[in-house]
């Protein structure tokens, strides 16, 4: 991730650019907070990482956690700020804007269930559940957390996992978040968006098919309530999403050993839209037969041969 994250900021702002969007992200820098002193010391390698990534941030106190977000409980008072953080206003919304992008771009879409893609004289074969046949000089399989079936069709092997996430989104107005804020001795993340204000995180491994528990939701949301006492619960919208996720934490970037033709972009776990931008600059550079702009032998998808 550390080699990754650079080229994840600049080829997103570059995303930004061409496609006008540059509203939808604003540098807010972002809020981490520790329970006690002895918890943020506890952190203090992975601190001692991102400032090798190239990350820059400041140890601060209460008197300066007021200052960046007023109205939080008393006992936050030792926390991180990072004042490069960027936000998006909204990630659905934010998604739909690079789709509509590419879409005046000549993109087309067509919804349907992959059932096998397949390698054929210069190029690929993706077959539907309803029997359509596609045929492409190139595939990109980036499946997430349903990549595996189609990946383990193709002879190769990927132990993918779902992290699952749970999230609540209140109304706007339910409270005057400056900025994201890392509760990380608790596992969850309270963000302001255009369409409220958003308390998720949270870690399940149900796999694809047992149904939500919301009560992971509720949980994260009392406890937002006791850190943030003038948060408004009422009236939010519960959500749960698949993450998917790789056991050594990277994503899989790489052309499939059944051909080149077909390429694998998949398992990013928690940093999806963080890295995204990264990913279709690898995977097109792959797909082009080009040197990468980066090292991709660590995402191959060999490595778990």
């Amino acid at each position: 991730h550390a080699r990754m994250m650079p080229m994840a900021r600049s080829e997103m702002l570059r995303t930004v650019e061409q496609a006008g969007l540059r509203a939808m992200i604003k540098q807010t820098g972002t809020l981490d907070l520790y329970d006690s002193e002895a918890s943020l010391n506890a952190a203090s390698d992975d601190w001692q990482a991102k400032l090798k990534a190239g990350f820059e941030f400041q140890r601060v106190g209460r008197d300066e956690i007021d200052s960046l977000q007023p109205g939080l409980a008393p006992q936050f008072r030792h926390g991180i700020f990072t004042p490069s953080g960027l936000q998006v206003s909204d990630p659905l919304e934010f998604t739909q804007a690079l789709f509509s992008n590419a879409m005046s771009r000549g993109a087309s879409l067509r919804i349907g269930e992959v059932v096998r893609i397949e390698p054929i004289n210069d190029g690929a074969r993706v077959i539907l559940a309803d029997g359509a046949v596609f045929e492409a000089k190139t595939v990109v399989l980036a499946g997430g957390a349903w990549s595996k079936k189609i990946v383990t069709g193709l002879g190769d092997h990927a132990p993918l996992e779902t992290e699952r996430g749970y999230n609540t989104t209140l109304p706007p107005g339910a409270f005057p978040l400056h900025r994201q804020l890392y509760f990380n001795d608790h596992g969850f993340v309270v963000t302001p968006l255009s369409s409220g204000i958003r308390v998720g995180g949270a870690v399940e491994l149900g796999g694809l098919k047992l149904a939500p528990n919301y009560k992971r939701s509720e949980a994260m949301l009392t406890k937002a309530k006791s850190f943030l006492p003038d948060l408004k619960t009422e009236g939010g919208r519960q959500w749960m999403g698949f993450r998917p996720s790789m056991p050594d934490c990277l994503p899989v970037i790489s052309a499939s050993t059944a051909s080149p033709a077909i390429i694998y972009a998949f398992g990013h776990g928690h940093l999806g839209l963080t890295q995204s931008a990264a990913t279709g600059r690898l995977v097109a550079d792959i797909a082009a037969r080009r040197e990468p702009a980066l090292d991709v032998e660590p995402y191959s998808i060999s490595r778990f041969r």
